[in-house]
């Protein structure tokens, strides 16, 4: 395997970032490559998005090992669109960095929901400047979580178009390797593997440590990942997340909508490598020293605000009952969320070890990563949808509860502001720690070392 060096070597210079590509300049980007290099790149059209705009993959290099590469499967998430206008621009150029493999590069897998989080990817880059443009669809609106599988005899997950050309491409590939491309807004970085070894991880997690960006510490937003090493987690199939969930007592199919893309690539056998990045960091999420809560009731006091929130957001869409046109998709997210908030509060407080002494770091992650982030996305979402229809309907009452809910949704962010603002990565370093991971993934399935 190559040493870490070597790695940092294929992947390249990366220059200062100080804005995350939009949909129309990563396609504009990749049609330049390929008109610089016809006889490297190649595009194609796997199919269109549910608002028109088209699915792209931008093939580079040849070989036997497929890889699969999807930039934004998550909206709100797009540190991989810059990713991977790198890792293209650096293989076009050095074909040692395709390390002998033909790569599919799905450069936005949701630009509808992208490009209603645009407002934002130019700055500032704040927690409560993400807040206010923030968009992030409900499970069944998800791409990569809508992949068809059979649980408990009962098929679940409707493919929606965006999904259907992952699978055209998964189907026509066959990959060894998908390295899906996330993003935190604050705490720790980790990843989700499919398998591996001690040194794969290791090595994984080294690329957060050499960025100077936290090891995540904290349980996986995955339910029923298991822990593979600190900060590496194993992706589990649809399954094994809704036995966990039904056992709580909780609708799984609707909080996780379908299959993802482990569960339609098990015929192949692929491996899978999910990178997930904080935008934000804070040196008190890894402060392991005891606090001054017991775990039991900080975790009954996040589920309470978990509760209220959903409480405050139920009562002002019935506040504007019959001036909501129903086409928003700020609207049904919003009430995905606040139809979720229940069973998320549920979960929180079935955790084992109730009784122990909380840490500090554990402490702040409750009240200002987990929390904080819930609120201001939901916050931001809903004064959206108000606005939203607002410009459809210039209806009085909209106006007034816009206004009342922009009071309270000024406190929060006053609050974030004031006690976690967090510390901004530079976005250069994030696209190196994905980079330097993908690599890192496609020179040991080129050795034959598990992933």
């Amino acid at each position: 395997m190559r040493a870490a060096d070597d790695i940092a070597e294929l992947v390249g210079t990366i220059g200062r970032i100080s804005a995350f590509p939009t949909v129309d300049e990563l396609n504009e980007f990749a049609d330049l490559l390929a008109a610089d290099h016809p006889g490297r790149v190649t595009i194609t059209e796997l199919g269109r998005s549910r608002g028109g705009d088209p699915i792209r993959e931008v093939r580079v290099g040849s070989g036997p090992r497929h890889i699969l590469v999807l930039g934004n499967p998550h909206p709100n998430e797009p540190i991989g669109m810059a990713t991977i206008r790198h890792l293209l621009g650096r293989m076009v150029t050095d074909d040692a960095a395709t390390l002998g493999a033909t790569w599919h590069f799905v450069l936005c897998v949701d630009p509808d929901g992208t490009r209603l989080n645009e407002g934002w990817f130019a700055g500032p880059h704040t927690r409560t400047g993400v807040a206010r443009g923030f968009y992030r669809p409900p499970a069944a609106e998800q791409p990569e979580w809508c992949f068809p599988t059979v649980w408990r005899g009962r098929s679940v997950g409707v493919p929606l178009p965006e999904t259907k050309a992952m699978m055209a491409l998964i189907d026509r590939t066959r990959p060894a390797l998908i390295a899906s491309l996330h993003n935190a807004e604050f705490g720790g970085g980790f990843f989700y593997t499919s398998g591996g070894d001690a040194e794969y991880w290791s090595a994984l997690t080294d690329r957060l440590s050499v960025a100077d960006v936290p090891i995540y510490h904290g349980e996986p937003d995955a339910p029923g990942a298991r822990t593979l090493a600190q900060g590496v987690f194993e992706l589990p199939l649809f399954g094994a997340m809704a036995d966990l969930l039904a056992a709580k007592g909780l609708d799984a199919v609707t909080a996780l909508g379908g299959g993802g893309c482990r569960d339609y690539t098990a015929r192949y056998g692929s491996a899978i490598l999910v990178c997930e990045l904080p935008l934000w960091v804070d040196e008190r999420i890894g402060d392991g020293s005891a606090g001054d809560r017991v775990l039991g009731d900080l975790l009954d006091a996040t589920a309470a605000d978990y509760r209220a929130m959903a409480e405050v957001a139920a009562g002002v869409l019935a506040r504007v009952t019959g001036r909501l046109s129903g086409r928003s998709p700020f609207e049904r997210s919003v009430r995905a969320l606040v139809a979720g908030l229940p069973g998320l509060a549920v979960s929180k407080q079935a955790v084992p070890e109730r009784n122990r002494i909380a840490t500090r770091g554990e402490i702040f992650v409750e009240q200002y990563d987990w929390t904080a982030m819930l609120r201001l996305r939901l916050g931001g979402m809903l004064l959206r949808l108000l606005d939203d229809e607002y410009r459809r309907d210039a209806a009085p009452a909209l106006v007034t509860e816009r206004d009342r809910f922009a009071a309270v949704f000024e406190q929060w962010c006053a609050d974030v502001e004031q006690n976690a603002p967090g510390v901004a990565v530079p976005l250069e370093r994030l696209v190196r720690i994905q980079s330097e991971s993908i690599l890192l993934a496609a020179t040991r399935l080129r050795d034959g070392l598990p992933i």
